[in-house]
């Protein structure tokens, strides 16, 4: 897997900036927030990498699903946003499966900087957008839970 030089909290940040294009091609194409089989296909992946490189499949899986779930946080937001304001829609709708191989890439980013961050407690970063300070708790949720 190859490295990053970013942060754990840059890359969960740049994940959430992604998740806004993903709002936008959602909404743009009138697809659900929410999407358990990929979800699922997701965490499934996520356990055998982690395995892979050496890191917990459970600890993993927990981050990945703490990933997705801000993630539809910030999803659902825009789609209500959007709908009570039809003005601020997006002009054009992205395309989401070149997001989600994006994402996909983000991911292995992911694991690779959880591995090598250690079991030790992480500052959540912070944000001035409104719209992410919610799903960044989210975000690292189960990294807070971590024994130190």
């Amino acid at each position: 897997m190859a490295e990053t030089g970013e942060s754990l909290p840059a890359l969960v940040l740049r994940r959430l900036a992604i998740s806004e294009q993903v709002a936008a091609a959602k909404f743009g194409t009138g697809r659900p927030v929410d999407d358990p089989v990929r979800e699922q296909r997701e965490l499934a992946r996520v356990r055998d990498l982690a395995r892979e490189i050496g890191l917990d499949p459970d600890v993993a899986a927990g981050f990945l699903s703490d990933q997705i779930a801000a993630s539809k946080e910030v999803q659902h937001r825009l789609f209500a946003h959007w709908t009570a304001h039809p003005g601020d829609r997006p002009a054009d709708s992205p395309d989401l499966s070149m997001l989600r191989a994006e994402l996909d890439g983000l991911t292995v980013a992911l694991l690779d900087r959880l591995r090598a961050t250690g079991p030790e407690p992480l500052t959540l970063p912070e944000t001035s957008e409104e719209l992410k300070q919610e799903p960044l708790r989210t975000a690292f949720r189960s990294l807070a839970q971590r024994p130190s």
